[in-house]
């Protein structure tokens, strides 16, 4: 998929959300949703700005809160410098986390959801959402410790 139709399925997303289009906003959403790097606030700012938009690292911030607070997207546990890591959440799916270089994968697996449904029928919460992070070495640093 290149870059408009990323952007134009950013700008229908936003619409159904009742989220305003603005440019940032649009290029924002089409970059979380095409990355996998689940990116921190700091990568999504330079990402933006590279690509020609005039945008403050508040805007970048206010427009990630309306995101989540609309649940386009969730935030992902703090790297090691302690930042906050984002990503777009269209499909059921858990994180498995390296401790040591801080790649996150994504898994694809919708079985917590009855995990949430269990827990809503025995507890009488609303459940908004929830995460579940697996950690441990990936293969690289597996192998960079081994030699």
């Amino acid at each position: 998929m290149n870059n408009q139709e990323q952007l134009m399925m950013a700008a229908e997303k936003l619409k159904k959300r009742h989220i305003k289009n603005t440019p940032q906003r649009q290029v924002i959403l089409a970059y979380l949703m095409s990355s996998k790097e689940h990116p921190s606030i700091e990568m999504i700012y330079s990402y933006v700005k590279e690509n020609g938009f005039s945008v403050s690292l508040a805007t970048v911030y206010n427009t990630l809160e309306l995101f989540m607070d609309r649940k386009l997207i969730i935030e992902v546990t703090p790297d090691n410098e302690g930042h906050m890591r984002y990503d777009y959440f269209a499909e059921p799916h858990y994180h498995v986390i390296c401790v040591n270089c801080n790649k996150i994968i994504d898994v694809p697996n919708d079985e917590y959801v009855k995990l949430e449904k269990d827990a809503a029928e025995k507890t009488g919460f609303k459940v908004f959402n929830s995460q579940y992070e697996v950690y441990g070495l990936c293969p690289e640093c597996q192998a960079k410790i081994a030699d």
